[in-house]
């Protein structure tokens, strides 16, 4: 049935339906554009009917971070839907319980952002698309394009057979005792915490790509950018993150201007892809997916993997991580910022739903498309993820 469903959505009137959409939906935003630059943007509605003091501290606080040049006192708080903000490019930032419409205009509009971190798991990611929209930012993905060629080009002359991918799981902490310097390394975001640890990989690359954990409000983001830092000024390793993230780089990591590698996110969902000729992550969610693998198989054929424990029965929340390379004693912080994310993905009543929909199916799916390309994967430890203790089994 699902299979019949697809076809009937691949026919030509429905991929002309899709296009008019589309269309329509970008001659919208470039009027939007055309009026926002014609009228500014001066002001930003808040959107409720039910929000308390607490909840607008909440917002405030968010506020002075996303968007430092606004005052947060300027905010218009409104309980009825201000129609001309669907002439321009004012922000309505919804919050608490609205009506469907609103519902309806906010999938068709640039500017409307659900803001509610207490229903919205999103709210990380509603916050920086905000902070896109208001500083009308643009990365410089050709900047970025060049410099990410000429070192893989310059890494490629030492001809090296394969990369190595560090994840934070409990096993990382291990990765003291091997030697490392026969491949490419490429580390992920908090394993920067480690000063000892980096030194000792010295990667090539280092990457990060989660809205509330890496690039938000929280002292477990704050930890996280002040230890990234730290860790770049110990070494030339290239800091890679998706585009759409580069409005929060820029500004807390301009020292490292020729070393910030903000790549698009593209269409296609191939992880065995050469990023110096499609300099577009592919469309899958967590970071192993959508940019350790693809910076992997960039640089070589063979991809070793190490520090991804898997979900074990007993664990927590998402997975273990290394107590080394994590900042546990700030997940309680974090987890009542964005508590609706964490009962998104890791609801109680089902506490494996992220693991199996991200490192299930669509992993094992992935990696054999790209196995069949030529690529091989291999898993340096045992591994809860079945995808990865699979290739366990094929080590050298």
């Amino acid at each position: 049935m699902q299979s019949r469903i697809s076809a009937l959505f691949r026919m030509p009137f429905f991929r002309l339906l899709r296009s008019a959409y589309r269309l329509g939906r970008t001659a919208h935003y470039h009027v939007q554009r055309i009026l926002g630059s014609l009228f500014g943007r001066d002001e930003i509605f808040l959107f409720s009917e039910d929000i308390g003091q607490e909840e607008m501290r909440e917002v405030a606080t968010r506020m002075e971070y996303y968007l430092p040049t606004f005052p947060a006192q300027k905010i218009r708080l409104v309980s009825r839907l201000p129609w001309r903000v669907l002439l321009s490019l004012d922000p309505l930032l919804l919050f608490g319980k609205f009506p469907r419409y609103a519902t309806s205009l906010r999938k068709l509009l640039h500017n409307f952002f659900s803001i509610d971190y207490r229903s919205q798991p999103q709210d990380g990611w509603e916050w920086v698309r905000l902070a896109n929209l208001w500083h009308r930012h643009k990365p410089d993905v050709h900047r970025a394009k060049v410099v990410f060629a000429r070192q893989v080009d310059t890494l490629k002359e030492q001809k090296l057979e394969k990369s190595y991918i560090f994840g934070t799981g409990p096993s990382l902490e291990k990765a003291i005792d091997r030697d490392w310097s026969d491949g490419y390394r490429i580390v992920s975001n908090t394993i920067v915490r480690d000063p000892v640890l980096w030194k000792h990989l010295d990667p090539h690359f280092v990457v990060a790509a989660d809205a509330i954990y890496h690039f938000g409000h929280t002292k477990f983001a704050k930890a996280f950018r002040r230890d990234l830092m730290a860790r770049l000024s110990e070494t030339q390793a290239l800091f890679v993150y998706p585009d759409f993230f580069d409005v929060i780089v820029q500004r807390h990591f301009s020292p490292f201007q020729d070393r910030l590698i903000p790549i698009p996110m593209g269409l296609h969902q191939d992880i065995h892809i050469d990023l110096r000729k499609q300099f577009q992550l592919p469309n899958l969610g967590n970071v192993l997916l959508l940019m350790l693998l693809p910076l992997g198989c960039t640089l070589s054929k063979t991809i070793c993997l190490w520090g991804f424990d898997g979900r074990a029965p007993s664990d927590q929340l998402f997975w273990s991580n290394s107590n080394k390379h994590t900042y546990q004693e700030l997940i309680p912080e974090i987890q009542r910022a964005h508590p609706c994310f964490f009962q998104h993905y890791v609801p109680k009543e089902d506490p494996s739903k992220y693991v199996r929909q991200y490192h299930g199916d669509v992993l094992e799916s992935r990696m054999s498309v790209a196995e069949k390309a030529g690529y091989r994967f291999v898993m340096l430890h045992k591994s809860w993820t079945p995808a990865l203790q699979k290739r366990y089994l094929h080590q050298e």
